[in-house]
């Protein structure tokens, strides 16, 4: 869980570099985030699993995995993704 939770808030700071948070509910981002991590950590957890633990709607979820899809962070690997991350961290960025 420690290894979904981290690449989760990986993902939200991508979200952010990609101003897919702006303007946003914290929930609908994390939510994202949880369910992307969540998949790319081969934990199986429906859509409506995590609209009950970040208490979200189901829609809403769909809008913020829509808008992750268009970033160019949505077509790495797991591994590239956490190889980016680590560089851009190097660099500073967050």
């Amino acid at each position: 869980m420690r290894a979904v939770a981290t690449a989760a808030m990986k993902l939200v700071a991508s979200m952010k570099r990609d101003w897919i948070q702006t303007g946003r509910r914290p929930s609908g981002v994390c939510g994202a985030a949880l369910y992307i991590a969540a998949h790319a950590r081969g934990h199986r957890r429906s859509k409506a699993d995590i609209v009950r633990v970040v208490h979200i709607g189901e829609h809403t979820l769909a809008k913020r995995l829509y808008e992750f899809s268009h970033t160019e962070a949505s077509a790495l690997t797991p591994g590239a993704f956490d190889a980016l991350n680590r560089s851009l961290e190097q660099h500073g960025f967050q």
